[in-house]
């Protein structure tokens, strides 16, 4: 891993705070077969290109066309694919459309295809090319026209080597597609961009394109997107196969390139560092302030997809789970809590699972939280809950009546201390340990139960609150669970004097 990772810092001047700029390496990347010069590597021509245009690529757009367009010794392009990841903002629809110019009208390209999830995001980058040549002289000489009917939108060159009713199939041209699966069949493709990659929630719209590129021997197909989630299977596939082929390159794919402006996972949001991994044109095209204010308005599954470029479970995830991660304490435990020890049960819909968690605040005023037990089925908690619970002796026990876990009522009704949690206490819960997790202040043990509940709770919104989504959303009875153990915790009543005294003497 260490050759495909990168780090560039200088000292800041004496008596000066340094401003923030971008780093220009990027933290993952696919790293060259050789050295990277005019004679292995394209790219160098497309800066000069851009120079020309009066558009001089940033530092980290020249290091990206650099290494994108490397060169196999018989001179075709090693990356049949492209995949960059860097978050928004930071110029990747820039450097995509002066690399497809660059290919029109210096790399004797036929066709050119840009592609979006709206073909409105597809025709504004379009029309930010035509406007290029427009603005510059010597590309206006080779214009040759446009067409803008819905469905059918392009603009093409002139080719002065082919005759004058030559098709307009045979000049140099560049088309927009809606990315669906129809997008881009009966075509022949020399460059394909994908625009926003991590918008592809299944194969169809790729299997559609991607064809178009086989029969052309120096095709590629640029990728630019953000980091997604867990439904952007293309995406994730594509990054697996690129890394893969990095650590071994018999596996994998290494005709795909990956080339990632990301922070390090489980990194702290508020870490400058961090910012400046996965924005390198921080200090160019956006600044340290609209970070700063990105951080304190965005939900943290937001901030960390669109300004870190991490990939995250679900984009309205309920808790950080980088946060999350971070307060694991596999050595703690309740032990010394058991006056203290508040409990919650919950099921998960249709009675699939149960979790018991229990919950006591420490003398530093954290929170510890963990699971006690879990069972496949209501009908196997039922045979040994009651045991279960004597054993922990909880000073209270929460659940959620208004729930899957009613069909447990006649057992947790019958116990004593039991608390049911209903309406705003819910809602109390789940924001709750959200804001423990953003707060540091929650401590547990890195179960991987626990862990993939959390990581899977997503929001339901009532009113000006959320609590957690049980249906469509995967099991989240832990996470539930644990949310009505820490409430639980934080205000059961303090013990009194009196009991101090007994406990002490």
């Amino acid at each position: 891993m260490a050759a495909r990772t990168g780090s560039r810092r200088s000292a800041p001047p004496a008596g000066r705070r340094r401003r923030l700029v971008g780093q220009e390496e990027p933290r993952l990347f696919t790293p060259p077969l050789r050295h990277l010069n005019l004679s292995t590597s394209r790219g160098f021509e497309v800066i000069k290109f851009a120079e020309k245009l009066g558009e001089p690529l940033l530092p980290w757009q020249q290091w990206l066309v650099k290494r994108a367009l490397e060169l196999n010794p018989d001179r075709t392009y090693r990356f049949r694919t492209v995949l960059v990841l860097v978050a928004r903002q930071n110029g990747k629809s820039s450097v995509k459309r002066i690399v497809s110019l660059w290919r029109l009208y210096m790399d004797s390209v036929r066709t050119v295809l840009g592609t979006a999830q709206d073909v409105a995001l597809a025709r504004e980058q379009m029309n930010l090319a035509k406007a290029t040549i427009q603005s510059c002289v010597e590309l206006r000489r080779e214009w040759g026209g446009d067409r803008n009917v819905n469905g059918d939108e392009m603009f093409w060159l002139r080719d002065d080597s082919l005759p004058p009713d030559a098709p307009r199939e045979a000049l140099p041209r560049y088309l927009i597609r809606a990315t669906n699966r129809k997008a881009g069949r009966g075509l022949s493709i020399d460059e394909l961009n994908i625009d926003e990659l991590r918008e592809q929630r299944s194969w169809d719209a790729w299997a559609a394109l991607s064809a178009t590129t086989m029969a052309r021997p120096n095709a590629q197909t640029w990728c630019m997107s953000n980091a997604g989630d867990d439904e952007s299977v293309v995406l994730n596939q594509l990054r697996d196969a690129a890394l893969a082929a990095m650590d071994d390159p018999s596996h994998g794919d290494p005709s795909i390139g990956l080339f990632e402006w990301s922070a390090p996972d489980g990194c702290e949001m508020d870490d400058p560092k961090a910012w400046q991994q996965a924005n390198p044109g921080l200090g160019h095209t956006i600044s340290e302030q609209a970070i700063r204010s990105a951080l304190g308005i965005d939900p943290p599954e937001v901030f960390r997809t669109e300004v870190l470029c991490q990939r995250v479970d679900h984009l309205d995830s309920a808790i950080d789970f980088g946060a999350w991660k971070s307060c694991a304490d596999a050595q703690g435990s309740l032990r010394g809590q058991k006056d203290r020890i508040a409990a919650c049960i919950d099921v998960a819909g249709e009675g699939a699972h149960v979790t018991l968690a229990a919950a006591a605040v420490l003398s530093d005023g954290r929170v510890r939280v963990q699971v006690i037990k879990a069972w496949r089925s209501t009908d196997e908690a039922r045979f040994q809950l009651a045991d279960v619970l004597d054993q922990l002796q909880p000073v209270q026990l929460a659940w959620y009546p208004s729930g899957p876990a009613d069909r447990l009522a006649p057992i947790l009704m019958a116990r004593p201390g039991n608390i049911p949690l209903t309406g705003a206490k819910v809602t109390q819960a789940c924001q709750g340990l959200a804001d423990l997790t953003m707060t540091r202040r929650i401590v547990h043990p890195g179960d991987p139960l626990l862990d993939a509940h959390v990581a899977s709770a997503s929001k339901l919104y009532a009113g000006d609150g959320w609590r957690f989504v049980r249906r469509g959303a995967g099991h989240c009875d832990a996470a539930y669970a644990a949310a009505g153990a820490a409430y639980l915790a934080q205000t059961m009543p303090a013990p009194s004097k009196q009991g101090l005294r007994i406990l002490r003497y």
